[in-house]
């Protein structure tokens, strides 16, 4: 841009040079880095390979600021996580740790990424002086063609070996260069307009009045309703929440949850939700599946034998009375000092889990029993899963070692009951009715079960097809 005759005192900033074709550019650059300046720029209407080497340019610091943001980031939801876990909400569960690495891994990959973004974005700017809203090149007409097909070069007067004369001639001496170009300072000032000034304060004060409209209405009582524009909704015969209502004996508008109720289509048999078959005078014997042993001759039915338990014993005759034996005074029992609780009586359970029971189950039990179970009770069901060895070998002093599956007690146990167990936990078990439907909680019942076949099974129980399978393999 040649200097204004209007304005003398233009300040001259630098000389550019114009190229046709990118190879021209690049051998200047070349020729200009060769001859020691350093406070040079290239403007392509394309990234250009080879540009950088050509000028000199190093290496900017935004890859170290992203890096240490990016560990701040990860570190902080380290700490955040380890502070929490740790010290402010311990979860004390069995044998497990207060804090795990491989847990926390998601939290920290996902802060070092948001911090090593916003270091990227916020990096680029600072590092470029953005935004700049004016800029010399863009009075030059010429320079206008810099994202179309022409090719540009120049060295600001800044650099210390820029020497009008001697610059000028090294311009041109380019090869295919075609012009070569005086850049002036901007003349125009660098105030911001008074009308933006004015428009500026007038948005930030109307951005305070929501704000201040929240904190009017969170810390004020209202003695008249909500503005509402829109009344559709609010104006309507209906009952309001937390109102009176003359309609209900109660007097409120609020009415408690039906008992029981449950929506359509999505009713489930409380006995395969519970284990537990409901008391009724005729008890749903559907799923209990038990066979009554033969009657041997004599027996009484059991009605009349259970009445005859209900009587009372008659005391003897006064003269058979054995005589009371009184404890000794200086060691009374225990049974003196502490009378017996009475036991809370079980639950109807279900002897067999209410539902089919073919391979397909089983593969299921077996294969949710191996995800939830295993850990701690073992493959086999001996108590001696993973996790309990861990605890073990650690000598947690709050564990409780998990119940091995063939113990006898487990053995008679009604299906329902360890559906039960299953469900809602027992002793530092928890309860897994959150995380397996329940399907899947019956199917690891008969997975149990068939665990306790292996231990407990006969010969004559094995069709005789497998039998013969077992002899050809001598098993």
């Amino acid at each position: 841009m040649a200097q204004d005759p209007n304005n003398p005192d233009q300040k001259l900033i630098g000389l550019m040079a114009q190229f046709d074709d990118p190879d021209s550019l690049l051998a200047a650059c070349e020729k200009v880095r060769k001859a020691g300046y350093t406070n040079t720029d290239a403007y392509t209407p394309f990234p250009l390979h080879g540009i950088d080497d050509a000028l000199g340019i190093k290496p900017t610091i935004l890859p170290w600021i992203v890096l240490a943001l990016g560990l701040m980031g990860g570190s902080a939801g380290l700490a955040l996580q380890y502070i929490t876990n740790v010290e402010f909400y311990p979860f004390i569960i069995s044998a497990k740790p207060l804090f795990s690495l491989p847990a926390n891994i998601p939290v920290i990959f996902e802060l070092t990424i948001l911090h090593a973004a916003i270091a990227v974005f916020l990096g680029m700017l600072l590092l470029n002086r953005m935004p700049t809203f004016s800029n010399p090149l863009f009075r030059v007409p010429e320079f206008a063609r810099a994202t179309d097909d022409k090719f540009f070069l120049t060295v600001g007067v800044a650099d210390e070996k820029f020497k009008p004369k001697k610059t000028r001639e090294l311009f041109d001496s380019f090869i295919g260069q075609t012009a070569v170009i005086e850049v002036f300072d901007d003349p125009s000032s660098n105030e911001i307009p008074k009308v933006f000034k004015f428009v500026g304060i007038g948005v930030s004060v109307l951005a305070l009045i929501p704000p201040l409209l929240l904190w009017r209405a969170y810390n004020d009582t209202a003695t008249v309703p909500r503005i509402n524009p829109i009344r559709d909704m609010d104006v309507q015969l209906r009952g309001d929440t937390q109102t009176v209502s003359h309609v209900f004996a109660d007097g409120r508008t609020m009415r408690p949850r039906i008992a029981g109720t449950v929506a359509r289509g999505e009713y489930v048999d409380p006995i395969l939700l519970t284990g537990i078959v409901p008391e009724m005078d005729q008890q749903n014997v559907a799923f209990l599946q038990e066979e009554e042993p033969p009657k041997e001759e004599g027996e009484k039915p059991a009605e009349e034998a259970n009445a005859e338990e209900d009587k009372p014993a008659e005391e003897p005759a006064a003269e058979e009375k054995p005589m009371e034996e009184k404890p000794a005074e200086d060691k009374p029992t225990e049974e003196a000092a502490a009378p017996a609780q009475p036991e809370e009586p079980e639950p109807n359970w279900v002897k067999i889990a209410p539902i089919e029971i073919n391979m397909a189950t089983l593969e299921r039990g077996r294969n949710r029993y191996n995800i939830y179970c295993s850990v701690c009770h073992g493959l086999a069901g001996d108590g001696d899963g993973l996790v309990s060895q861990r605890a073990l070998q650690r000598q947690e002093p709050t564990w409780v070692p998990p119940t091995n599956l063939h113990t006898d007690y487990l053995l008679t146990q009604p299906d329902g009951k360890i559906y039960n167990t299953i469900t809602n936990g027992i002793r530092k078990m928890k309860g897994y009715a959150d995380q397996i439907p329940t399907e899947d909680r019956w199917a690891i019942v008969t997975y149990v079960r068939a665990l306790q076949k292996t231990r407990t099974g006969t010969p004559a129980e094995i069709p005789a097809v497998e039998m013969k399978e077992l002899e050809i393999k001598g098993q």
